[in-house]
């Protein structure tokens, strides 16, 4: 009876499981299909998303080529992260031969484009400018502290990518006084939405327990949801202890 009652318990975990991959999986197709439909209208908002999903392989195969392809046509437009997106590709040969003076120029240009609108509080601007800031990029001198003031104004509004980096900036201790707890925080309002390196980064905080309580388990959810979305470094993880996702 007992035995009976085990293997029933563990069907229905596998069906709620697999029930979760799905919409998981769904959620991700349903999304790239949104910014595909605005993003051929013309879109340039749409277009930097579509982007940085072929570079991520959110819901999409990974393709550097269409990421590029993308960035462009959003920069075309003079969008602050399309610019930024296609000075990457530039910088790192990614979809495109590497070209420094060509990824240097945008990343002044989107500098240039992203902080009138960062001052009027436009939170996609906003982690632009933080970044630029954050990485010195496009002759901007870099600074930790003034990255961490526009990564917070935007993720205060709730921009995934900016609570993101303004938890590893806790996690660091870079530009403001390192916090472990204040990490897990800004990670996980990022992971809530659907960010994969968010999801992973959390993962490795319950694995580890950094900044929160150890939990395998918490761990192995964050790293199946990081991974359903693409991410490598969670699948290599859940592959190294035999695990799916």
């Amino acid at each position: 009876m007992m035995k009976r009652l085990l293997y029933t318990l563990m069907f229905l975990l596998l069906a709620m499981m697999s029930v979760r991959a799905q919409s998981d999986a769904s959620e991700a197709l349903n999304k790239v299909h949104n910014f595909y439909s605005l993003a051929t209208a013309g879109d340039a908002e749409a277009q930097y998303r579509l982007s940085s999903c072929y570079h991520d392989g959110y819901g999409v195969e990974q393709s550097d080529s269409l990421a590029f392809y993308w960035a462009r046509l959003s920069a075309q437009q003079e969008h602050p992260a399309g610019l930024y997106f296609l000075a990457y590709c530039y910088e790192t040969g990614r979809g495109a031969n590497a070209n420094q003076s060509n990824a240097s120029y945008l990343y002044q240009q989107a500098f240039e484009k992203a902080l009138p609108l960062a001052t009027r509080g436009d939170a996609s601007a906003q982690f632009v400018v933080g970044k630029i800031y954050d990485y010195g990029n496009g002759g901007v001198k870099l600074s930790h502290e003034t990255a961490v003031t526009w990564y917070r104004r935007a993720a205060e509004q709730g921009y995934a990518g900016a609570q993101f980096n303004l938890g590893n900036c806790y996690q660091l201790g870079e530009g403001v006084q390192q916090d472990k707890k204040q990490a897990v925080y800004w990670y996980r309002q990022a992971a809530l939405q659907n960010d994969p390196d968010a999801q992973y980064t959390l993962g490795l905080c319950y694995a580890s327990g950094e900044g929160v309580a150890k939990s395998a388990r918490h761990a192995i959810e964050w790293f199946r949801l990081s991974a359903r979305q693409g991410n490598r470094l969670a699948q290599q993880i859940l592959l190294s202890i035999n695990l799916a996702w």
